[in-house]
């Protein structure tokens, strides 16, 4: 949202010093200046003027404000909860300008162990790896300087990591979101207690039938009761749904039980034919199957405006529990480095997806900027080309029909 263009009427004839930056908003300098609330995943654009004022009173100068559109602008801080009248407890920050696109979302996958053996799945489990922590502590302190907004936790099964606590209690003074991805079942009220995180991922794949034939016998109810208590504990929770051949029928009822429970977002999305899933081709749906259940189910919050003209992944990196870096998780058999080359220059590295070099810009598709080319992953295994239209989404935006 643009900070400046949303001002509340109002003066408030007052110094700077007396005011106080909220304790979850960080200023952020990537594609353009901006405030971001870890709490709230709220990211608001600034002005130079705007940006110069928020310095300030983070860094307790006293200032005298007189021009109008400035006390406005304070007033509508103040309301938005920006800024208080109150002392803050302050993490700090080093403050730069980010690498353009910048790297705002980190798919840290800290394990690639897990309690489950879903029939999807498709993390490599050979060997087991778990990244080291001070590996960790690493590869969050380069993102956190490089101006990242959010770091999904992920594996395996992230809880399996053998240092999780210490993990967890670092994360605590980190000035970035954090996510953690988490099929619910080894959640319980200890790790809930003490779980140092913004937001809690669970995936729901189905009613009782519809998701233990993906995630095996016994799963459904302790992932109902996990989604429940995290909710209880505080945490904003959000739930990520596979659609397979298990589950299709599943998603009135399984609306209807999401909507009993505090939900922040519901992702709805078709498999991807990789990994595990090759072996369990009877759950397969194709895209003119899955693209009404696209279409229906599922909700989200407001999204984070991204650079236009880039496909999917434009601000998204993954560190894999190898230690390698790939373009997503998706793409762990190609990595494009290795983490102890350093997150920023890995990053500039990665070769990010123009649209105007897709098969859908020669197609002239009206959707292109929304869809940003889908899955390109999904698109090159399904149409065996790199540059090939993402069908489940050409079917979601009504550009094929069954």
């Amino acid at each position: 949202m643009d900070l400046n263009a949303r001002f509340q009427k109002g003066f408030l004839p007052m110094k700077l010093a007396e005011y106080y930056l909220n304790e979850n908003f960080f200023i952020k300098l990537i594609e353009f200046p901006a405030l971001y609330n870890i709490k709230t995943d709220e990211l608001y654009s600034l002005n130079e003027k705007g940006l110069e004022i928020i310095q300030n009173i983070e860094e307790g100068k006293t200032l005298n404000i007189k021009d109008k559109e400035e006390k406005e602008f304070i007033n509508y801080c103040l309301n938005e909860g920006i800024l208080t009248t109150e002392p803050q407890k302050r993490i700090k920050t080093l403050l730069r300008q980010s690498p353009i696109p910048s790297l705002r979302y980190l798919e840290l996958q800290i394990t690639n162990q897990c309690n489950l053996r879903c029939k999807h799945c498709f993390v490599d489990r050979d060997t087991v790896h778990n990244l080291r922590f001070e590996k960790i502590q690493k590869i969050l302190k380069e993102f956190e300087q490089m101006q990242g907004l959010r770091v999904l936790i992920t594996g395996g099964e992230p809880l399996m990591h053998p240092e999780f606590e210490k993990i967890n209690d670092f994360i605590k003074e980190l000035p970035i979101r954090k996510i953690l991805f988490t099929n619910g079942v080894l959640l319980n009220d200890n790790i809930l207690k003490k779980l140092n995180v913004e937001e809690i991922q669970i995936s729901l794949d189905g009613m009782k039938k519809g998701h233990e034939i993906l995630r095996g016998k016994g799963t459904f109810d302790k992932t109902i009761e996990a989604i429940k208590k995290a909710a209880d504990y505080g945490f904003q929770v959000s739930v990520a749904t596979v659609i397979h051949k298990g589950n299709v029928a599943e998603f009135d009822e399984l609306e209807n039980l999401i909507k009993t429970m505090k939900i922040r977002e519901w992702t709805v999305d078709a498999l991807t034919v990789t990994g595990s899933l090759k072996l369990h081709q009877q759950l397969w749906v194709s895209p003119d199957e899955a693209y009404k259940i696209m279409q229906s189910y599922g909700f989200s919050v407001e999204d984070h405006p991204r650079l236009e003209g880039f496909g999917c992944g434009t601000h998204l990196l993954a560190v894999l529990a190898t230690g390698q870096a790939a373009f997503c998780s998706f793409y762990e058999d190609e990595p494009i480095g290795n983490i102890d080359e350093g997150l920023e220059n890995v990053w500039k590295r990665k070769k990010q997806i123009v649209l105007k070099e897709l098969e859908c810009a020669e197609l002239n598709c009206p959707f292109l900027e929304e869809c940003r080319g889908g899955c390109r992953f999904r698109a090159t295994v399904l149409n065996r080309k790199e540059k090939a239209p993402d069908l489940f989404k050409c079917y979601q935006f009504g550009r094929l029909k069954p």
